[in-house]
């Protein structure tokens, strides 16, 4: 139990650097363009900018479930990898069906993917939110500009 737990800390870290890394990047890019983005904060260029940036959180919440699935599939714990796949975003999700259930010896990793995900979907929260509220306050100051 204790060499399953050492392994799901390890998938645990190897997501979370993963995650940090990729909001670090889109964050730094965001900083950079900030007076760009500052001047056409209108609606649809807002628009746009969440689509991307919510598809690019996406990605990274799939790639980290994907991490998952591999090992799981590596470790023989399901017949497949499409098998490995659903139970790993399942789980991630928190959704947990119970349809596919893993190995008694192997519970207690599944239980901290689940925590990775409710985790790391937090952290996207937070920085979905600071973007967003971000741009509310770009667009208010430019319609200040624009008002008598």
């Amino acid at each position: 139990m204790i060499s399953e737990m050492l392994i799901a800390f390890g998938m645990l870290l190897i997501c979370l650097v993963i995650h940090v890394t990729g909001m670090v990047l889109v964050g730094d890019r965001l900083v950079r363009q900030r007076e760009e983005l500052e001047r056409k904060a209108g609606p649809a260029q807002a628009s746009i900018l969440l689509i991307v940036i919510f598809s690019f959180v996406i990605l990274l919440h799939l790639a980290e479930a994907f991490i998952w699935a591999c090992f799981y599939f590596w470790q023989g714990l399901f017949e497949n990898y499409e098998t490995a796949l659903y139970f790993s975003l399942k789980t991630y999700s928190t959704v947990g069906y119970g349809d596919v259930l893993m190995p008694q010896r192997w519970r207690l990793v599944a239980t901290m993917e689940a925590l990775s995900g409710v985790l790391l979907c937090g952290l996207s929260t937070a920085f979905l939110f600071a973007i967003i509220n971000t741009l509310f306050r770009f667009r208010v100051a430019q319609l200040s500009k624009l008002s008598p």
